[in-house]
């Protein structure tokens, strides 16, 4: 990367007031891939150091500059790298990463004057000196080619990706799963049931109901055959309903061992029941309802079921495992969302009391229409991907002379997305070979679990700055900062502290300039720190702010923008800046908080969404369209920043996350998608979407490398010039070697060709 931003450089001018005393020494000679050059200003030596004059070095690169008066600086850019120095100052900032001088730039009769060795052996060019003849030698290697308005290549790893596939490279020959016959799915039911309480059956269910909005439809509870009951509860919609909640058949049997006594909070629950299509539904004769468990005493309705399920013709089973919300025991079913008759039966609530994890337990949302093969909106999807995430580039040949060079063959092949796909690591990752290769072949992206937060990170920087060097080591290219600010004391666990504990106690808690200094000190600190200043992309200055308002309670949501304000100052230039979100991005109060942001002129770029899907499920279709919203309504930038799908259901797991993938990459304003773990013995999910304790692929681990390196990634892509020496290939946006041969010579290189840039790559060929 060096070799190539070393073409650049060397258009720096600097405009300054400061003169210096200088030796002119019309003896030493310039020679740039063994070209002389001349300037109208001859080499100067200071301090033993030899300048040359910056504006003839840039123009033999044919590159630009700008000048701002106002604070004295000169900025270079070329093919996506900014070079910035300020008059007097020993100090230049490429790409945000500051680079001492050994001799400042300065003015000398007029002329702008830059150390030549610092210039070019900084941006990777080789440079020797001939004392005998007296002259500089630079030579740019196997760089020859110009690229002005293309990216900057980051990094020029080629990791190990995969590239063997079952399936084509057709985004519409997707990998598609079928869950097991009912009938295998009632043997596993039947072996699970007795590890748990059943405190409501069938007939409890089936005992009595009341309707909400009778003149919307009715009910009847009807004698079956051929199944493990006999009597299923049948409900008739008469029309679809612009909102469903107007008709609610709810039944008084509660999920209570003991009726009026409550469910303990900790509790693991299952709610069960089988469904039919009897008639109507959507165009394909799939009914849809809505299952909730409610509570009535606040007037607020808090859920601890609130999730739609779908069934055709044939019986299907649906398993809603859930944990109870403090006296949510009221029973419905939403069924006017089609004109449509159902069927209900079987239906069973089992407690498996506090000890175990809800997460093993079957979740059957995956009757979703949506994931099915043929989805009318994975097709809009698809057509959403090839606008956004593809684009034309265009490779120009040229011999030494600039003659055009008509019939060459080029050939490009991707070695990096320019999307960021990646994982959260913690501690094991440190000595791990497995994970190692594992993170390296499958992710360009990671984030740290734990380690990057307030308290943490002040206990002892070493953990997190060693985990970030160690995915460096191993391939990865971008890094999220996570998280400078949590209004939360400690983990899930109740161990490890996230924020010191003792800003949560008087009087600190309410000394306001306590909090802002501890706040300011640590997002100076960690942004930059020299571990994470040049390779975090994106910081969350916030997180959770929903859920954990702890000094914001105190002091106000003014302190939303100090501390965005502060990490603005602090972070790299071109870092952006996030808002981190959970679950409750899915409630009205998120869009209370995105007001809260605007009212207090937040200076953010980016929402991340969490979006783990455990228990909490959304369709697609719903992604999709609250993901348009919050474009829409803020315009800001959007990852999914900590997925996860941890359910013990294989075909579910594996259809949901491909299309919640597809569902992200289609999104213009996403820039990356990212898994709270991939490998089921690291973090805290049981079943995570990519590989088993063994290390051996999942079923989702598949689809993630068939999306990422087989559907969405271009590879051997080939063309020839045309009569003006252009050849013009379509790619995803990412890092590619180019291959050109021509007249029996062959240039290799490797260029980014990336979104919101020209991409014409010039490559000369002798």
């Amino acid at each position: 990367m060096k070799k190539v931003i070393c073409l650049f450089l060397t258009m720096i001018m600097i405009a300054s007031s400061f003169v210096f005393t200088a030796l002119a020494d019309d003896g030493i000679k310039i020679l740039i891939d063994g070209e002389k050059k001349t300037f109208d200003s001859m080499p100067v030596i200071v301090n033993s150091r030899t300048l040359v004059p910056m504006r003839g070095i840039f123009e033999a690169f044919r590159t630009v500059i700008e000048w701002d008066d106002a604070s004295k600086t000169v900025s270079a850019k070329a093919n996506g790298s900014v070079i910035t120095l300020k008059i007097g100052d020993e100090n230049a900032v490429v790409n945000g990463k500051t680079i001492q001088l050994d001799c400042p730039a300065q003015i000398i009769n007029d002329r702008t004057m830059v150390p030549v060795r610092f210039v070019a052996e900084t941006l990777g060019c080789k440079v020797d000196w001939d004392d005998g003849t007296r002259t500089v030698i630079i030579n740019k290697g196997d760089y020859d080619f110009v690229r002005p308005g293309m990216k900057a290549l980051v990094s020029d790893v080629h990791r190990n990706v995969p590239t063997e596939f079952t399936k084509s490279n057709d985004m519409n020959d997707i990998l598609h799963f079928e869950k097991p016959p009912i009938e295998e799915q009632e043997k596993v039911y039947n072996e699970l049931k007795p590890k748990g309480e059943v405190v409501c059956d069938n007939d409890e269910f089936l005992q009595e109901f009341s309707v909400k909005g009778a003149g919307h439809g009715s009910y009847e509870v009807v004698n079956v055959e051929g199944q493990s009951f006999d009597r299923a509860l049948r409900i008739t919609s008469k029309a679809a309903l612009s909102n469903p909640a107007d008709f609610i058949v709810k039944s008084t049997a509660t999920p209570e061992k003991v009726p009026g006594e409550g469910v303990k909070k900790e509790d693991a629950l299952l709610l069960a029941f089988r469904m039919r299509c009897v008639d109507g539904g959507d165009e394909t004769g799939t009914a849809k309802v809505l299952v909730q468990v409610e509570e009535l005493k606040t007037g607020k309705f808090r859920k601890a079921v609130f999730d739609v399920c779908y069934a055709g013709k044939d019986w299907e089973m649906v398993y809603f495992p859930f944990k109870p919300q403090v006296d949510a025991t009221s029973i419905g079913i939403r069924a006017g969302y089609h004109a449509q008759t159902v069927e209900i039966g079987g239906f069973e609530i089992i407690n498996f009391g506090p000890d175990y994890d809800k997460g093993s337990l079957p979740s059957t949302a995956n009757n979703f229409p949506e994931l099915k093969p043929g989805a009318k909106w994975r097709t809009e999807a698809f057509d959403r991907i090839e606008k956004n995430r593809k684009g034309d580039f265009t490779v120009v040949v040229k011999d030494k002379s600039g003659n055009v060079i008509p019939d060459a063959d080029v050939e490009l092949d991707m070695f990096e997305h320019e999307f960021q796909f990646g994982t959260a690591i913690n501690g094991n990752v440190k000595a791990n070979e497995e994970y190692h290769k594992a993170m390296n072949k499958e992710f360009n992206t990671i984030v740290l679990e734990h380690n990057m937060k307030w308290h943490p990170y002040e206990e002892k920087p070493s953990r997190a700055q060693n985990q970030v060097e160690l995915a460096i080591k191993h391939g990865i290219k971008y890094v999220r900062g996570h998280a400078m600010i949590w209004e939360k004391p400690q983990g899930g666990n109740k161990s490890a502290w996230i924020t010191p504990k003792e800003l949560f106690e008087e009087p600190n808690i309410s000394n306001k300039e306590l909090i802002m200094e501890r706040s300011k000190k640590l997002i100076h600190t960690m942004a930059k720190d020299e571990h994470f200043y040049n390779v975090v992309t994106d910081w969350d200055v916030v997180n959770e702010c929903m859920g954990y308002d702890a000094f914001r309670k105190v002091h106000g949501n003014s302190l939303l923008k100090y501390w965005f304000d502060e990490a603005r100052k602090a972070v790299n230039p071109e870092a952006e800046l996030y808002y981190n979100e959970s679950t409750g991005i899915w409630q009205p109060e998120f869009w209370d908080m995105l007001d809260v942001f605007e009212k207090e002129n937040v200076d953010y770029d980016g929402i991340g969404i969490q979006s783990h899907y455990d228990w909490f499920f959304k369709t697609p279709v719903e992604m999709v369209e609250f993901y348009d919203k919050i474009v829409e309504r803020t315009g800001k930038r959007l990852k999914a920043t900590e997925f996860s799908c941890s359910i013990n259901d294989p075909v579910f797991q594996a259809n949901f996350v491909r299309d919640a993938m597809i569902a992200v990459f289609a999104e213009e304003n996403m820039d990356g998608f990212l898994m709270w773990g991939f490998w089921n013995g690291s973090l805290y999910a049981e079943f995570s979407p990519m590989y088993n304790y063994d290390w051996t692929l999942n079923d989702a681990g598949r689809v993630y490398e068939d999306l990422v390196y087989n559907k969405w990634w271009t590879r051997d892509a080939k063309a020839k010039t045309d009569s003006e020496g252009k050849a013009t290939i379509r790619g995803f946006y990412g890092d590619y070697d180019v291959k050109v041969t021509c007249n029996g010579a062959e240039k290799n290189l490797m260029a980014s060709f990336h979104k919101n840039y020209e991409n014409v790559l010039e490559i000369i060929v002798e």
